[in-house]
């Protein structure tokens, strides 16, 4: 019984990943909710400016202020523009994407267009 039991635990903790799947799933979601508000920071400063630009200064008309580092990690987020009207968010994701194709790839990068003049 004991043998049986213990097998099952196993073969519970393999299929779901366990209590330490469990927090890196939990740090990889503050990582993209910290991606999140960079581009909506970012969005904000392209509609002032009118042109898409990667600084994640706060303006006047944009006050956020997010988090530029990983919490964890320390290790800063990546922001790039991609010509003519994109950027690419990148963070050092613990887990693999679910749907690759869908939001980050396996790099731990998002690319997002950003439409000037049209509102959000």
């Amino acid at each position: 019984m004991t043998a049986l039991s213990l097998a099952v635990l196993a073969a519970g903790i393999a299929t779901t990943g366990g209590p330490a799947q469990g927090r890196a799933e939990k740090r990889d979601r503050t990582r993209d909710r910290d991606l999140s508000e960079i581009q909506s920071l970012l969005f904000c400063k392209a509609q002032q400016a009118g042109r898409v630009g990667t600084d994640p200064t706060p303006i006047e008309a944009c006050p956020m202020t997010p988090r530029l580092a990983d919490p964890f990690t320390s290790a800063p987020y990546r922001i790039e523009l991609v010509p003519p009207d994109s950027i690419r968010l990148c963070a050092g994701y613990e887990t693999q994407p679910d749907m690759p194709g869908q939001g980050r790839d396996e790099s731990g990068c998002t690319v997002q267009r950003i439409v000037v003049g049209q509102p959000g």
